[in-house]
């Protein structure tokens, strides 16, 4: 039996580079380990000063077969818990270069938002693959998917809210346009497509939410209600949630195109 790789050095060689950042996660869910995939998020550091090539190219998807088994709904909890904090990292390195805009910080913005879309979109897949694994849910279970759901977009919004509302406000105010949108070039048009992604992918979960039932510990089985809960999830919220995203999406694609 091969040695087995430290979570440290993973994160190390996944901080590297993007191509790197994309076969350490491969990596890591091999393994089929939930907490050393929990670990290795929560531990994951891209560092602010990193650059990179092939930023304008379109993302590499998070996909394999080792993706595609989801754990137990307690270890996809433990798991989303240290992507969350990745992300929260990463939020605070695109308010810091908000409030220090320059062109030469435009590769590493671009690169922290690359891995959180990735990142996203694996998320939401996995949500859409555990509520698939089984037709009956417990109450907590049903919880647990509402967090999953929860965490996934509201994290994004607050992402995209970032790097199209702050960041980039601050680069047309210190940033010759010219200079911001050869370094900027097309990327808007990932930034669409991640909305538009999402908005399918909840669509999908909402469709197997209609399928599922909760049994309730002693009560009659019900349901799952028609919102996943939270302060963004109902009826009237999810549309305020969408015109929110495709505003911000839009004020991008008009501040650098």
């Amino acid at each position: 039996m091969g040695k087995v790789v430290t979570i440290a050095s993973l994160v190390r060689v996944a901080a590297r580079s993007e191509s790197e950042f994309v076969e350490s996660v491969l990596q890591v869910f091999n393994e089929e380990e939930p907490a050393r995939a929990a670990e290795f998020f929560d531990r994951l550091n891209i560092p602010r000063s990193q650059g990179g090539e092939g930023l304008l190219e379109p993302l590499p998807v998070l996909e394999g077969e080792s993706l595609n088994k989801v754990y137990t709904f307690d270890e996809e909890q433990s798991l989303a818990s240290g992507i969350q904090r990745f992300l929260d990292r990463h939020e605070r390195k695109i308010r810091w270069h908000a409030a220090h805009p320059s062109s030469e910080g435009v590769q590493n913005v671009l690169l922290l938002f690359r891995a959180a879309m990735m990142v996203t979109q694996l998320r939401v897949r996995r949500t859409h693959l555990i509520l698939k694994s089984t037709d009956e849910l417990t109450s907590d279970e049903w919880w647990i998917a509402r967090e999953l759901m929860n965490g996934t977009y509201q994290s994004f919004r607050k992402f995209l809210s970032y790097v199209a509302g702050d960041w980039v406000d601050a680069l047309n105010q210190t940033v010759d346009r010219e200079d911001l949108t050869e370094a900027i070039g097309m990327f808007y048009e990932f930034v669409d497509q991640q909305v538009r992604d999402l908005e399918e992918a909840r669509e999908r979960i909402e469709e197997r939410r209609a399928e599922l039932t909760v049994n309730p510990e002693g009560h009659p089985p019900v349901k799952p209600p028609i919102y996943f809960g939270g302060d963004v999830l109902g009826r009237g919220p999810w549309k305020q949630y969408w015109q929110a995203l495709n505003a911000r999406a839009h004020h991008f694609r008009e501040s650098v195109g």
